[in-house]
């Protein structure tokens, strides 16, 4: 019977009687990534919008605000980061508000889940009589 020992340099000891078998291992060093370490851009497109309203995305645990302007155009379209998997940076809530001068509108709000890519929202403002 032999018994094969690597060595930190992938080298094989031998040990007990018999010939030294060649013992192949590895080891991973990899890279571990953090929830706030960003992964790739997100382009969200947001059609509709009553110009003048605030577009506020935050986090859904509502601890993070991700983008927060004004709409100067009907269409809006936002480049935010996207981190690792599972990371609750990705989870977002959009909200979609006029309330000043002139018309106002009931608040629009959705919820999603952001990947490298993008995506399309169409926002439903109704005017708030």
């Amino acid at each position: 019977m032999s018994v094969s020992i690597p060595t930190s340099v992938g080298a094989t000891l031998g040990a007990g009687r018999g010939k030294n078998a060649p013992f192949a291992f590895a080891v991973s060093s990899g890279t571990f990534a953090f929830p706030t370490d960003p992964v790739g851009n997100h382009s969200l497109t947001l059609t509709n919008v009553v110009v003048g309203s605030r577009v506020a995305i935050r986090d859904q645990a509502d601890t993070t605000t991700l983008y927060d302007q004004i709409a100067a155009a009907s269409t809006v379209v936002i480049t935010l980061q996207v981190y690792v998997f599972g990371s609750a940076l990705n989870n977002w809530r959009i909200k979609v508000r006029k309330a000043s001068s002139g018309t106002t509108y009931i608040p629009y709000e959705t919820l999603m889940t952001a990947t490298p890519g993008s995506s399309s929202i169409y926002v439903s403002q109704v005017a708030d009589e």
